[in-house]
Order: C-alpha cells, then sequence, then structure tokens
C-alpha cells in the first residue's frame, strides 16, 4: 500500500473515531511502528492531524480530509483506468458536463470526439485538458474560482449552469454510502442537484477510498444516479443499496448491469 492510500485510510478512519492510537494506525494499515510513525509525521506536517501522547486525533474532520483528499495526486495508475472506463460511456452524446475532480480530469485523453460535442465544466484543469486532448468545443462556467479547489460551484457558475442541458454528466464526490452520494461543502449540493435535473444520464466517478465514506452533506440519492464507475471493492450493503437503485456498476475490470 502505497502512503498516499495509507493516508487517506487513516484519515477516514478519523471521520469515525476521531483520534487513533500508534498501533490502530498500525494495524488499519498493515505497516510497522517506523512506516506509521513517519505517515503521522506526514500528517501532522500537511496540519491534517493533532499529534498527541500515543497516537492523533483529528481537530477539523470533514473539510480538512476532503481539503486533502482532493490535494494529494494519489492513486495514478487507479485514476487513469478510470478515465478510460468513464471515457467508454462517450458514443453519440454531444452534450457533456465534467465535475471538478482529479479523476475526472483524466477522462478527456481518453476521447474521441469531434467540433460536434459540447463539453462544459466548472474545472480550470479540465478545460485545461478538453482544450488539448479533445477537438469539443469547450465552455468554462462563470463564477469566482478558488485556488484550493481550482474550480467553482458558487451562484454565479449555478446561474450559468441554468442555460445548459447534458446528455451526460461525470460527477465527482467525496463520500458514498447506501444512503446517498456526500460532499464536504454546503455548495456542493445545490450545485450537484441542479446538475441532475439538467442531466440525462449522470455517471459517478470515484475510487475505493470514496465508497463506504459519508461525508457532511448528503446531495443525491442513489437512484438519482446512473452509472457508478469505480475499482472497487464496493461494501456489500453498499452493493445491495445499488442493486435496488438499479445503478449500472462498471468496474475497472467488469460491468455489472442490473436490469
Amino acid at each position: 500500500m502505497h502512503q498516499a492510500e495509507r493516508l487517506n485510510r487513516i484519515l477516514t478512519e478519523l471521520m469515525r473515531h476521531h483520534s487513533l492510537t500508534l498501533r490502530e494506525i498500525m494495524a488499519l494499515t498493515g505497516t510497522s511502528r517506523d512506516t506509521a510513525r513517519r505517515d503521522i509525521v506526514k500528517l501532522t506536517a500537511n496540519d491534517e492531524v493533532t499529534r498527541n501522547y500515543g497516537g492523533i486525533s483529528l481537530p477539523n474532520s470533514f473539510n480538512r480530509i476532503d481539503d486533502f483528499l482532493t490535494r494529494q495526486r494519489d492513486l495514478p495508475d487507479v485514476k487513469r483506468q478510470l478515465g478510460l472506463a468513464a471515457a467508454k460511456l462517450v458514443t453519440t452524446q454531444q452534450r457533456l458536463f465534467f465535475d471538478i475532480s482529479t479523476t475526472i480530469s483524466l477522462i478527456p485523453a481518453a476521447l474521441t470526439v469531434t467540433s460536434k460535442v459540447l463539453a462544459v465544466t466548472n474545472s480550470l484543469d479540465i478545460a485545461d485538458q478538453l482544450l488539448r486532448k479533445t477537438s469539443a468545443r469547450t465552455r468554462v462556467l462563470g463564477g469566482q474560482y478558488l485556488p484550493e479547489r481550482r474550480g467553482t460551484m458558487d451562484t454565479a457558475a449555478l446561474h450559468d449552469l441554468f442555460g445548459f442541458t447534458f446528455e451526460l454528466t461525470f460527477l465527482s464526490a467525496a463520500g458514498v454510502t447506501s444512503a446517498g452520494i456526500f460532499y464536504a461543502y454546503q455548495e456542493d449540493v445545490a450545485f450537484k442537484q441542479q446538475l441532475r435535473d439538467q442531466s440525462q444520464e449522470l455517471a459517478l466517478v470515484v475510487d475505493h477510498t470514496r465508497l463506504g465514506v459519508a461525508h457532511n452533506y448528503r446531495a443525491l440519492r442513489l437512484n438519482q444516479i446512473d452509472y457508478l464507475i469505480t475499482d472497487g471493492p464496493v461494501p456489500p450493503g453498499l452493493m445491495t443499496a445499488l442493486q435496488a437503485s438499479r445503478v449500472i456498476i462498471k468496474m475497472t475490470t467488469e460491468e455489472i448491469d442490473h436490469d
């Protein structure tokens, strides 16, 4: 397990328990005492956790975790495979939306689309990829672009969004459980709900570290998405809920279709 994945796992566990001992971190990540200590040093250096006697605690759980997960360029091979799998959904659609996500930013490089396709995004990085890697007509939503997110979901962006309808939207998430799709920021809720209303099909693209994880705000129910694209494994309870919601699950190695 790479360090970035271990750190994500530690932070996810901290969301549930708020503190962890060194021994618990070793058991959670399957590492030695020295490796666990190095992971703690990394987390404290980034101000993601507070170090205390015998372990660590999380001073401000959800928003800090979301910033960390978004900021880290972890699991590059997994994300590349997810980008390839997501790109296969694009066939004859001519109106696409790409949500802010380091994983979704890898979809454009795998696309083969013509100038008839309109691609809209609220992400500076994805706009750059669309312009450099595709022939699609690219539109960036208006609004204030935040440095830490390199994108926008403010009221100006939401107002701009009202002018579009999409055949397929690629959506990100901070977490997915049987209760629904979760995000760290309140402004995500209205934006994601509006995307659902204006999209014929919605594909949620997340790696396995987001599965079974809840966050601050629930924006969507499972039956409001059409596809889940992930590398898995999908927790049993979540799998049951997805099946009940008739979500098509596309793994990086296989596809599960629920008729």
